[in-house]
């Protein structure tokens, strides 16, 4: 099913709005979450981040395995296009990360 970029966005926004909640419910520190890119061209082509202080946090969060499950299931429950449910990805990272390995740059770790 052909989905227009605009229902792609708002659906993407509601999805992140939701790991938003579904994190500050488990989180132990300060977090922010945030997604990037073309899945208006592909559903596929899609990476949603959540990003915390430290590393510790951030590999407590990776392996929790119910909750990677509930942030999955949020695809289907807000409806993402089916297609590019399996190519969207859902990552964590931390502040200490990108402190160490990119002088504190978000951007350069994600490019």
């Amino acid at each position: 099913m052909k989905h227009s970029g605009a229902d792609i966005e708002m659906v993407t926004r509601r999805i992140e709005r939701a790991i938003r909640d579904l994190i500050a419910s488990v989180s132990r520190e300060p977090f922010w979450v945030t997604h990037y890119g073309a899945n208006d061209i592909d559903p596929g082509h899609l990476v949603y981040w959540i990003c915390v202080e430290t590393d510790t946090e951030r590999d407590r969060l990776a392996n929790h395995r119910e909750l990677n499950q509930n942030l999955r299931r949020l695809l289907t429950e807000y409806g993402y296009p089916v297609e590019g449910r399996d190519g969207a990805s859902i990552g964590f990272e931390s502040q200490e990360t990108v402190d160490r390995e990119f002088g504190g740059n978000w951007r350069h770790h994600w490019q």
